[in-house]
């Protein structure tokens, strides 16, 4: 490889790599969520969740992002709401911009007349209360990404797609 393909690749990572460390958190976002668990008095009530969260702006202040709608399914069933925030448990609706992404307070929803808390405290469970009683489910799966801009997808391709041009355009004269 001679010195212009060396040039040419490295430019070409680091392009990439400043590309994606400019989408730090600093305005509203969309993440997607999923989780499982087991029911702590049924060992044969499962549950799996999956869905999307959408935020207001980053709060440097408190590290997070206010969840402000949801969509996605437990069992199959559709999400119908997020609850605002001291609705179940005291949710505070918080995403962490930290490693486990929530609280001790968590995000709460509905679906139809039941309503769900997931929150962190020393693991991530989800709290269910139907107006008389409460279930518990200890998660043993739960992950929280962010959705990446178009826009950063668009200046990554771009950014990769002008290198490789280049490439073959210095690759091709050397032959």
């Amino acid at each position: 490889m001679n010195i212009d393909k060396k040039i040419i690749v490295t430019l070409s990572g680091v392009a990439c790599f400043l590309t994606t460390m400019t989408a730090a958190p600093v305005s509203a976002a969309v993440f997607n969520f999923s989780y499982s668990g087991t029911s702590v008095l049924d060992f044969n009530d499962t549950i799996t969740v999956n869905g999307v969260l959408t935020t207001d702006d980053y709060n440097p202040t408190t590290n997070s992002y206010l969840i402000t709608d949801i969509t996605g399914t437990r069992n199959g069933s559709p999400i119908d709401s997020l609850l605002p925030p001291n609705s179940l448990l005291d949710n505070n609706n918080l995403l962490l911009a930290n490693s486990s992404r929530l609280d001790e307070f968590g995000f709460a929803y509905t679906i139809g007349e039941q309503l769900y808390n997931v929150f962190y405290s020393y693991q991530h469970v989800e709290i269910g209360y139907n107006g008389t009683f409460y279930t518990g489910y200890p998660l043993n799966y739960f992950s929280i990404t962010p959705v990446p801009e178009p826009s950063s997808i668009l200046a990554i391709l771009s950014v990769s797609a002008l290198a490789g041009g280049l490439f073959r355009k210095r690759f091709s004269q050397s032959i």
